[in-house]
C-alpha cells in the first residue's frame, strides 16, 4: 500500500493578470504571491506528499506530455484545465488563481475526476480566510491522497467461496447478470482501484488458531476483559478462543503482507464442517481500534468503504446491517464488532464482552465472544456505502440517538452492537437499492458528506444522496 503519494504541479499564469498590471504602483507594500509562493504555501500543509513539475509557466500540450511521462498519482493544476487534461482520467485538483487570470472556463469539469478551489494572488484581507482557502487545497489533495492510496493495497479474504465470500454479493445484487459475471466485473474494477484480494481457505486460519499457545492468548483475552464494563452470556475460556483467533488473523496478514482482512462469520462459522469457528467480533473490533480495517462476513465493499473512510476521518467506522423504519424516521445498523474508539481517537467508548445472539441462552456459552459497544448518542454521523462493481456511492447523514428509548430490551435485539440514527426515513426508503449496494452500510461519527462526495468525485463514481 502506497504511503507517499506522486502530484505532478503545473501552473498556467504567474503573479497577476496584465489588466491588474498597475496594482503595484497603487499598492506597492501589497504582497503579490509568486507561483513558487503558493506551492510552498500548498506544500507545507500536505505531509506524505512528493510534488514533482515545474512552478514555470507550461501550455496545455506541454503539461500533458509530462503527465503521459511519468508514473503519477494526480495534478495539481493552477489554471483552467483543457479538455486533453481532464481526460487524462488523473484525479486532480484545479486551483484558480484569482486576479491572476480571468476565470472562464473555469469549473467546467462536470462528469470529470476534478475538485476545484480558488488562490488569490493577491493574498485576502483577512488571514484567516486566506489561510482557509489554503486548508481547502490541502483538504481536496488529502482525499487525492486516499484515492491514491487504494493502489497496491491487500486484501486477505479468508472464505471457501473465492473471491468475494458468502454473504456479499446478495442474490439482489446477481440477479442481472449472474455470480460468475459480477464477481469478473468486481474484480476489474477493483483492479483499477489498484486493490487486489488475497482470498485464502477457513482450514488454513483454522489450523493457525489451533497452533496458538495459550498464554499468548490469554494476555489478549486478559486485557479485553480488563477494559470491558461487563461480561454476560460468555466466558474466559470463550473470550481466549476469539483471542486465538485474532491472533491467527493477525499472522495471516503479516504472512500475506495484507494491509486489511475479510473473514466468514457468525452462520458460515457456527456451521463449520469441524466444529464452530470462534467468533471475530472482538478480533475485528481490535483491528479497527487499532486503525486496520477489518470486516466480517467477506463483506469487500465495505471494506473498501472503511479503508477510504479511515484515510478521510481517522477512523474505521462501524458497519453493520442496515434497516429503514418509516413510521418512526429512524434507520438501524448493527453487527457484532464495532472499533471501541468511534472517533478514531484517544477516546475509548464503554463496552461489554457478550456471548454471540445466535446461540439460545442454554447454549450461550460457545462460538467465542463478541462486543457490545456504546456507541455516543445526539452526534452528527455520516452513513456511507461504496459499491465497487457499479462504482458507485451511498450517501446520507443523521444524528444518532438512544435506541433504549425506542425498543425495550433494545441491547438484545439482533446484533450486539447498534446505532439508532434520526433521519427522513421516507426519503431512505424511497432511495434504497439492495441491488446495487447490498445489506450494509458503514457510519462514521461527524458531518464528512462533502468530504465523501468530493471523494467520489476523485474516484470517477457516482454519488447517490440516498436523503435527497
Amino acid at each position: 500500500m502506497k504511503t507517499t503519494v506522486k502530484i505532478y504541479t503545473a501552473f498556467s499564469s504567474t503573479e497577476l493578470f496584465r489588466s491588474t498590471g498597475t496594482y503595484p504602483l497603487h499598492h506597492p507594500d501589497e504582497k503579490v504571491l509568486s507561483n513558487e509562493e503558493m506551492l510552498s504555501e500548498v506544500r507545507r500543509r500536505c505531509e506524505g506528499v512528493e510534488f514533482v513539475g515545474t512552478t514555470e509557466v507550461g501550455g496545455p500540450a506541454r503539461t500533458v506530455a509530462n503527465v503521459q511521462a511519468q508514473s503519477l498519482d494526480g495534478l495539481l493544476y493552477f489554471g483552467s484545465l483543457s479538455d486533453e487534461m481532464t481526460q487524462l482520467g488523473l484525479p486532480t485538483v484545479a486551483v484558480y488563481p484569482l486576479w491572476g487570470q480571468w476565470q472562464e472556463p473555469f469549473n467546467s469539469y462536470k462528469g470529470s475526476r476534478v475538485l476545484t478551489a480558488t488562490l488569490p494572488v493577491i493574498p485576502d484581507a483577512s488571514e484567516s480566510v486566506f489561510s482557509s482557502r489554503l486548508d481547502a487545497i490541502a483538504e481536496k489533495i488529502r482525499l487525492l491522497q486516499a484515492v491514491a492510496r487504494m493502489k497496491g493495497l491487500r486484501v486477505l479474504c479468508i472464505t471457501d467461496r473465492p473471491a468475494l465470500g458468502e454473504y456479499e454479493p446478495t442474490i439482489h445484487q446477481t440477479a442481472e447478470e449472474g455470480r460468475e459475471d459480477y464477481e469478473k466485473k468486481y474484480l476489474e474494477n477493483l483492479a483499477e482501484l489498484g486493490a487486489e484480494i488475497v482470498a485464502r481457505p477457513q482450514r488454513e486460519m483454522v489450523s493457525r488458531l489451533e497452533e496458538i499457545p495459550e498464554a499468548q492468548a490469554s494476555r489478549v483475552a486478559d486485557k479485553w476483559i480488563a477494559g470491558a464494563e461487563d461480561v454476560r452470556g460468555t466466558n474466559e475460556t470463550e473470550i481466549r478462543k476469539s483471542a486465538k483467533l485474532y491472533l491467527a488473523m493477525r499472522e495471516m496478514m503479516d504472512d500475506y503482507d495484507a494491509d486489511a482482512i475479510t473473514t466468514e462469520g457468525y452462520g458460515i462459522f457456527m456451521y463449520y464442517e469441524d466444529g464452530p469457528i470462534p467468533s471475530q467480533g472482538l478480533p475485528s473490533s481490535q483491528f479497527k481500534t487499532d486503525g486496520v480495517v477489518a470486516t466480517s462476513e467477506t463483506l469487500v465493499d465495505s471494506l473498501v468503504t472503511q479503508q477510504l473512510g479511515l484515510w478521510v476521518t481517522g477512523s474505521t467506522g462501524f458497519n453493520g446491517d442496515y434497516i429503514v423504519d418509516v413510521e418512526n424516521d429512524k434507520v438501524y445498523i448493527g453487527h457484532c464488532e464495532c472499533p471501541l474508539n468511534p472517533y478514531g481517537d484517544e477516546w475509548m467508548a464503554p463496552y461489554v464482552i457478550r456471548n454471540l445472539p445466535q446461540w439460545p441462552v442454554e447454549e450461550q456459552e460457545k462460538g467465542g465472544a463478541c462486543v457490545q459497544v456504546k456507541l455516543p448518542t445526539d452526534e452528527p454521523v455520516t452513513v456511507a456505502k461504496v459499491s465497487v462493481h457499479d462504482e458507485k456511492m451511498a450517501l446520507f447523514t443523521g444524528r444518532s440517538v438512544a435506541g433504549e428509548e425506542l425498543f425495550p430490551g433494545w441491547e438484545d435485539i439482533l446484533c450486539r452492537t447498534k446505532l439508532a440514527i434520526d433521519v427522513d426515513a421516507e426519503k431512505l426508503f424511497e432511495h434504497l437499492d439492495w441491488w446495487t449496494f447490498g445489506n450494509h452500510r458503514v457510519v462514521f461519527y461527524g458531518e464528512h458528506s462533502q468530504a465523501f462526495k468530493d471523494l467520489a468525485t476523485l474516484l470517477g463514481y457516482e454519488v447517490v444522496e440516498e436523503d435527497e
